[in-house]
């Protein structure tokens, strides 16, 4: 919120006759005709300040941190003085005092990513590892944009103006995609939150942080690729074998990485695999069906993890590979947003492939073979049918490409 000379909140600087040394400046407002003022703890020389917007000028080295500063002062100030009316307070000019007072002894600017560790070491009892790693990522980022911009980066500056400052941060310098950044905007104020209600925060501007991101492309493999692939002979190669069969159980049952990776045999009853899930924590039962029940008997023991370790990282780099010995070559567009620019490269389908395909797999093909929408989204514990709805399109899609290539 900016704030003008009209406004409830005005600065002003409190003068002296040597003008070589910066002025104070002060803060004012009136309440019932008493004009109150306050130092704000910031100074600045006569030249550099703009009499009528009552910030600095822009050609001020530090107009951009200074000004983010007193206009969320300004803001902080009015929402409080506020809240003191409608619940009837008295209001003085000593309780105003106590509120700045308050509002300039927050925490200092590296107490957020203190407590940031704070946040994490709370999170490892409940979110997954690879949730953690994403919020580690989060707060690496913010700790590089605070030393490559030194913006203050105490609560109360958490505001429009730093999340701004921040995007720009991620676009130009971090050169991320729009999606990207829409899950960084999200894990910022899951963090925020739990700051909030820690009592730590007690600016809410962060609620408003939004950053719009383009629906993402769904890939997968078609039934005939991924038959190709789970037939291809791999020879001796024990590396790109295990990929394969773990991505391909995932094709055929529709299991996430994470759930597939923590599978034990224990959890494998009749002609069903029934475990909890890791990120939802949902009991699921899925039957096997021939092709992914082929896939367990070639690692079928009575007790431990079925499939062997391996890392999503190294999953994903490993089925690029499967995926260009299977041949899987049918070009494929994959188109990014940075900004406002969209970016667009063909490709060969193998190098797209990750361990997530293999889910997007399963719910493109079993609708395209008519399984009920209903039996899918129990299978893969989708709960919300409006991000489950995509895949319509996407089968729609496939079917009149297929239609095309045939009859046209």
């Amino acid at each position: 919120m900016k704030y003008n000379t009209n406004n409830f909140v005005k600065y002003n600087l409190k003068k002296h006759s040597d003008t070589s040394k910066p002025f104070q400046i002060i803060l004012i407002i009136v309440h019932k005709g008493q004009r109150m003022r306050y130092y704000t703890g910031k100074r600045i020389k006569e030249s550099n300040w703009h009499i009528k917007k009552q910030r600095a000028k822009n050609s001020y080295a530090t107009a951009s941190t200074l000004n983010s500063f007193l206009d969320t002062l300004a803001n902080f100030v009015e929402d409080e003085y506020n809240k003191l009316k409608m619940s009837g307070e008295i209001i003085n000019t000593t309780k105003i005092k106590e509120l700045i007072e308050e509002f300039q002894h927050r925490v200092p600017t590296d107490g957020i990513l203190k407590h940031y560790d704070e946040f994490l070491e709370h999170s490892r009892n409940y979110k997954t590892q690879s949730s953690i790693k994403c919020y580690e990522t989060n707060k690496s980022r913010l700790k590089g944009f605070y030393e490559k911009t030194k913006h203050p980066m105490s609560y109360n500056l958490i505001d429009k103006h730093f999340y701004e400052k921040y995007i720009n941060y991620l676009l130009t310098e971090k050169k991320l995609s729009n999606s990207t950044i829409s899950r960084d905007t999200k894990y910022i104020k899951t963090f925020l939150s739990w700051a909030t209600d820690k009592g730590y925060n007690k600016n809410i501007a962060y609620q408003k942080f939004k950053f719009k991101s383009n629906e993402g492309q769904i890939f997968f493999l078609s039934w005939d690729e991924l038959i190709q692939l789970f037939n291809h002979d791999l020879g001796n190669n024990e590396r790109l074998i295990r990929t394969r069969d773990i991505f391909c159980f995932g094709c055929f049952t529709g299991m996430r990485f994470s759930d597939i990776m923590n599978l034990k045999h224990e959890n494998i009853e009749d002609d069903y695999i029934n475990f909890i899930t890791i990120k939802t924590n949902d009991h699921c039962s899925i039957p096997f069906n021939k092709y992914s029940k082929e896939i367990y008997k070639r690692y079928k023991a009575k007790e431990g993890l079925v499939f062997p370790t391996i890392t999503n990282q190294k999953m994903n780099e490993n089925i690029k590979d499967v995926g260009e010995a299977a041949e899987i070559n049918a070009p494929v567009q994959v188109i990014s947003y940075k900004g406002a620019n969209r970016i667009e490269e063909t490709v060969p389908k193998y190098k797209i492939l990750t361990s997530h395909i293999a889910r997007k797999t399963f719910i493109t093909n079993a609708l395209e073979k008519g399984m009920k929408s209903e039996v899918i989204m129990d299978i893969t514990t989708h709960k919300s049918y409006n991000s489950f709805k995509r895949y319509f399109k996407v089968v729609d899609e496939h079917k009149k490409n297929e239609m095309d290539k045939i009859f046209d």
